[in-house]
């Protein structure tokens, strides 16, 4: 195996495509177990991916995470951004660097964070297959990708998505990815968001297009059955009863087994 030149691997200018790809995409998705960066990749063998990993991980570019699950060994390795990969993405002229500051508490996050990170890039690889097997044209954005969009909801969704099919129609969907745990003081200032967010009407008047569907992705089947609840009552008596509201599980979500919130007449 030819030797990488540290002087050469120190220079965020000299990364190979792929080292920056994987650079960007933990930029976008926070954090990556390796195997999902695999098919990011689109990388036939786990030896081609694993070899940038290392590279990027052995230079201070990334940092990396083990777990061990009883009865289970080891799992994948999670990869996150490590303080050189500042370097790397200061090149690109479309992030802002204001925006870079994370990098430096990624280490520390929660293992609640972390999970979240790695569900929602498990979604998009979801999405992404879903809509090839459909011929639907997908376009994803985290919340990485939508903070320079100041028009967006704050605090950001988890993921904002649209899926064009063969004749045009596009449909567009908010992803919010409830943790465990979640106090319902919080959850209910969540949807209140997106009631005030909605009659503000700052959606529609900057894109030109129909408010989006909001998906709800719930822990467990008491914190829906606890929010379709709220979130009927709650559209009773305000506006969300004029946008599409859906409910799942984690499980369910990935069997497309959705539930309309239906507000009673």
């Amino acid at each position: 195996m030819t030797l990488i030149n540290q002087a050469t691997m120190d220079n965020p200018k000299k990364l190979t495509t792929k080292q920056a790809t994987i650079i960007n995409l933990l930029h976008r998705f926070r954090f990556l177990k390796s195997t999902q960066i695999q098919i990011l990749l689109n990388d036939k063998t786990t030896h081609l991916t694993n070899d940038c990993l290392k590279t990027l991980t052995l230079r201070n570019y990334l940092g990396r995470r083990y777990t061990r699950i009883l009865g289970e060994g080891n799992q994948p390795a999670i990869y996150y951004l490590a303080k050189k990969s500042l370097k790397a993405l200061e090149l690109n002229p479309n992030i802002e660097k204001t925006k870079l500051a994370y990098i430096y508490r990624e280490k520390t996050r929660s293992k609640q964070f972390i999970s979240r990170a790695l569900f929602i890039a498990d979604y998009y690889l979801f999405l992404a297959n879903e809509s090839e097997i459909n011929t639907l044209k997908l376009h994803f954005f985290t919340k990485t990708d939508l903070q320079p969009h100041p028009y967006m909801i704050q605090p950001l969704p988890d993921a904002y998505f649209a899926r064009i099919d063969p004749d045009g129609v596009t449909k567009r969907d908010f992803l919010e990815v409830i943790d465990e745990g979640m106090p319902r003081f919080a959850l209910k200032k969540r949807v209140r968001q997106y009631n005030d967010y909605l009659e503000s009407g700052e959606f529609e008047k900057t894109t030109n297009h129909p408010f989006p569907t909001i998906l709800f992705i719930c822990p467990n089947v008491g914190t829906k059955a606890y929010l379709k609840k709220y979130l009927i009552k709650t559209s009773e008596e305000a506006s969300l009863d004029t946008v599409s509201l859906y409910l799942a599980t984690r499980t369910e979500a990935f069997a497309g087994a959705w539930e309309k919130v239906e507000v009673e007449e």
